[in-house]
């Protein structure tokens, strides 16, 4: 038996809430195909806090054969993941309370990866994202990742690019809605505390635009429109984020006009961060905002994903007024 490896599971042994900003991460899971995008994600996993007793899975599908032998067989996909496993192991030697699983499955990614998420309790599942094509577009509804994002009930990191170092220049796109706050809450959890965030929020003026283009409306009165809403969504921002500036972190506010796709995806690199985090409802409200994001984007993208929130935010604090992501 190696070291730090074990297929038990349990339910997360911490309370949701923004008290668990600062604890790591308990249940983990990172999906290997052996390419080298998934090696990344498992670099990148391997950087992400973990609390203590933290249990952490490592992966594999293998499609469904009729027989488990041959080179495209089940066997040889145990024997990569088994050296992944010990690799990981080794990684971690100096974490002996992280519980390191090896996870050999078959059948369809997706349904396989979202029934591993549900046992375990895994609070994020780690992918990698193939390499941009160029010019870049929005990844294909049928592809992989997005079946992954879509169809899997819990926060999904995809990761672009190879990990350097821990997450310093964060990027959290919010709405004001629940899915917006409890994606900031797992951002502030996946960063050391003295990270500074920046959090923005893109006002949807694109109806607005084509009406006075239509009426052939004078500069000024858009400008003055678009100040307006700028400043509105300022305030709304400062009053979103003042429980977690009552914490000591460090958060930084950012407002745009226009398409929110092309404003989160210009931000980012324009900050050149180094995540950029969407938070996402059950049922995905604009898929093509995830598409085009995960597509284009040129850092670590977090979906963050919670099925089923409480009626009460878990910090004690009633939901924010409903403001309009126009």
């Amino acid at each position: 038996m190696r070291p730090n490896v074990s297929s038990r599971s349990g339910p997360p042994l911490l309370p949701e809430g923004l008290l668990r900003a600062q604890r790591g991460l308990k249940r983990v899971a990172v999906a290997l195909n052996f390419s080298l995008h998934s090696e990344f994600a498992l670099a990148r996993a391997l950087r992400l806090p973990l609390a203590h007793g933290a249990a952490f899975s490592v992966l594999h599908v293998s499609p469904p054969l009729d027989g488990h032998k041959g080179p495209d067989g089940t066997v040889a996909g145990e024997r990569c993941l088994r050296r992944a496993v010990t690799s990981t192991c080794r990684r971690l030697r100096h974490r002996p309370d992280v519980d390191v699983r090896e996870e050999l499955r078959t059948g369809d990614a997706p349904g396989v990866a979202g029934a591993l998420v549900k046992e375990q309790g895994a609070e994020v599942l780690v992918v990698g994202r193939p390499p941009l094509k160029y010019p870049p577009e929005p990844l294909p509804d049928a592809c992989m990742v997005m079946r992954l994002v879509r169809e899997v009930d819990t926060s999904v990191l995809v990761v672009v690019p190879h990990p350097g170092r821990v997450y310093h220049r964060p990027l959290v796109a919010v709405s004001f809605s629940r899915e917006s706050r409890r994606a900031l809450e797992l951002t502030l959890r996946l960063c050391p505390p003295s990270t500074p965030v920046e959090v923005l929020h893109v006002v949807d003026t694109r109806e607005e635009e084509a009406a006075f283009q239509r009426e052939d409306a004078p500069l000024e009165q858009w400008l003055r429109l678009r100040q307006e809403r700028e400043d509105a969504a300022r305030k709304a921002l400062g009053r979103f984020l003042a429980p977690y500036r009552e914490t000591g972190r460090e958060l930084g506010i950012r407002v745009r006009t226009g398409d929110p796709q092309e404003g989160i995806l210009a931000e980012s690199l324009e900050r050149d961060s180094d995540l950029l985090t969407l938070g996402m409802s059950s049922v995905p409200p604009h898929p093509a905002l995830i598409q085009g994001v995960l597509g284009r984007s040129g850092c670590d993208v977090l979906i963050s994903r919670h099925v089923a929130p409480s009626a009460v935010l878990a910090d004690g604090e009633a939901p924010p007024r409903p403001v309009a992501h126009d």
